[in-house]
Order: structure tokens, then sequence, then C-alpha cells
């Protein structure tokens, strides 16, 4: 059966994950890519390589962002959050932005990557955040209880 999940539910499935699906507004449609990232509750945390993704986002900086848990077709959750890209130019924002980065992946600076088809290391990478504006999410197969979370 299908069901709304509640933010809550929602804040739970993006805290589980740190690799998501970013969509930014492209002159011929919808460029999607998959990032990392960190999730502090209002902001979705992330770094890119220069490049294509990062002056889309500069452009049209209302973006979407989706997660999904898929145990298979009828048991799965997903999440969509709808935001906007900011940035980070000011040191200690940028630091304290690389410091939830390497937390989120176990405190390993190699396990978070940056660039689609290639990597940048996080210390030379452009750091953002997404703020957060609008969340939903939907399951199939998972009850509304707390324990099934």
């Amino acid at each position: 059966m299908l069901r709304e999940l509640s933010r809550a539910e929602c804040d739970l499935v993006l805290e589980r994950h740190r690799v998501g699906r970013l969509g930014i507004r492209d002159a011929e449609g919808v460029y999607l890519v998959p990032i990392c990232y960190a999730f502090d509750g209002l902001h979705l945390y992330g770094h890119a390589a220069s490049g294509r993704k990062v002056s889309l986002m500069r452009r049209w900086p209302h973006v979407a962002f989706e997660v999904d848990e898929v145990e298979d077709e009828s048991r799965w959750r997903s999440v969509l959050v709808r935001g906007r890209f900011e940035e980070l130019s000011d040191d200690a924002e940028q630091a304290r932005a690389r410091l939830r980065l390497v937390r989120a992946f176990d405190g390993n600076p190699q396990h978070v990557t940056a660039g689609h088809g290639h990597r940048v290391a996080l210390a030379d990478a452009i750091l953002f955040r997404i703020r957060i504006e609008d969340v939903s999410g939907r399951a199939e197969g998972f009850p509304d209880s707390p324990s099934m979370i």
C-alpha cells in the first residue's frame, strides 16, 4: 500500500544515506547526476569539481534532490527534496562543510569524492549546500511504524 512519509521519516531516510541524485535545470531540460552528501536537518551539503553541475547551479539555483531505499519492487521508500543551491565561499563555512562531509563518511576524507567521471580532493572542491525548502516522501510495503524506519 502506497503512503506518504512524514517529515520525520523523510529526515531519517536522508540521514541514513550518503549518495543521492541531484536534478538541475539545463537549457535542454534537466541534468541529473549522483552526488555524495551530508544532511544536517536543514541543509544538504555537497561538493563538486568545477564544471557543468556547478555552472548550471550557479545559473539556476533551484534544484531537486532524491534518495531511494529499495528492498524490492514492492518494498521501497523515496524522498524528494526541493531547495536552493548556495555556494559556500566563507572560509569558516567551508571548513564546517568539509567537517560535516568527512564525519558523514566515517571520518575518512578518501571516501568523499567529487566529480562525474573524475575525482577531486575535498580540499580542492567547490563546496555548497542545498537549503531545503520542501521535503516529501512516499513508501510502499512499509507500515507507518517508527520501528520499521
